[in-house]
């Protein structure tokens, strides 16, 4: 946390600021390229989608949090053996607080709060070791995206030296995720010996040291859970109208994860700079405006809205029986 006030004022309102320029920009677009009311715009697109493809990712909203729920009890077992349900809930209390934190920071605090873990620290780390996986497949993956991308359209008719050095960077990136990655126990046993961490009394065993096959489990289930949230996105596309090739709309659909992962976001602006994020990297080989931005709502409301609003209510009931 920071102790500088300027700094803690230019964050306090970046969000604000960030959703209001892009809610403006939205508009805009919308009505420059439409000319109609936004409210039947999408109201016909929802209409005319075809629902199946709407059922589908519903569905996969089970199996998307059903992975993470998994990953959490396979992260904790070093620690404290948990049911697969147990971390379910603990899955959905924290999406229900990090709604409300920059860039869902506020996750692990809704973990934690929800289960009754006496080492708190020592799952806070557990849970950062598994969004790190989670991070390397949205950034590599999204890295590569964006190669192929540049290969097959940007630069497809131009040969410029632009494209082997951005493929180069990939390599680089890919190769120091995984070394990163897969020498965790180094790190941990670094910062055991730093003031702040024996002011905590951390208390780093051999319980904290992971495995190469459990480190190896959670890059797979991340992996896995990957491709489940960028099947949504495509196959909400395809409700909203969207006709382009389905590899074409797997490949933006990384670029644009890989994009949101390094915007700045808060609750009050998240669905704006979706919104605009989404249209500035579909729009370059997707005329639909509205069938994006239906397909970016609903996955909001599908993959963060409908599990905090679920997880609001086991926090409830965490609360409740704290006061009794």
């Amino acid at each position: 946390m920071t102790n500088n006030p300027f700094l803690k004022i230019v964050l306090k309102y970046l969000g604000i600021v960030l959703g209001v320029l892009s809610l403006l920009y939205l508009v805009f677009k919308l009505n420059s390229y439409h000319q109609q009311n936004i409210g039947i715009i999408f109201l016909d697109t929802f209409r005319q989608g075809s629902a199946i493809y709407l059922y589908t990712a519903f569905f996969l909203f089970t199996v998307n949090y059903g992975i993470e729920a998994y990953k959490w009890k396979l992260l904790l077992l070093p620690l404290q053996p948990v049911s697969w349900l147990y971390a379910l809930k603990a899955v959905l209390a924290g999406i229900s607080v990090s709604i409300f934190t920059p860039n869902r920071s506020g996750e692990v605090v809704g973990k934690l709060y929800f289960m009754d873990i006496n080492e708190k620290m020592k799952a806070a780390l557990l849970n950062f070791s598994g969004s790190m996986a989670q991070m390397i497949c949205t950034c590599i993956l999204g890295l590569w995206g964006t190669v192929y991308y540049l290969q097959n359209h940007t630069f497809k008719d131009i040969n410029i030296p632009t494209l082997p050095v951005i493929t180069g960077i990939a390599v680089i990136c890919t190769i120091l995720a995984f070394l990163i990655y897969f020498n965790q126990q180094k790190f941990f046993n670094t910062i055991r010996h730093k003031q702040w961490a024996r002011s905590l009394k951390i208390d780093f065993t051999d319980k904290q040291q992971f495995s190469t096959l459990l480190q190896a489990k959670i890059l797979v289930l991340s992996f896995i859970r990957y491709i489940v949230f960028s099947t949504q996105l495509v196959l909400l596309l395809r409700f909203g109208g969207v006709e382009t090739l389905v590899t074409d709309l797997y490949v933006l659909s990384a670029i644009f994860f890989l994009v949101m992962w390094f915007m700045p976001s808060f609750a009050v602006a998240e669905l704006g700079i979706r919104g605009s994020v989404a249209l500035f990297i579909f729009q370059q080989n997707i005329p639909d405006i509205s069938g994006i931005l239906l397909a970016v709502i609903l996955l909001w409301v599908i993959n963060v809205a409908l599990p905090a609003l679920i997880g609001s209510i086991f926090l409830f009931g965490v609360s409740l029986k704290a006061k009794n």
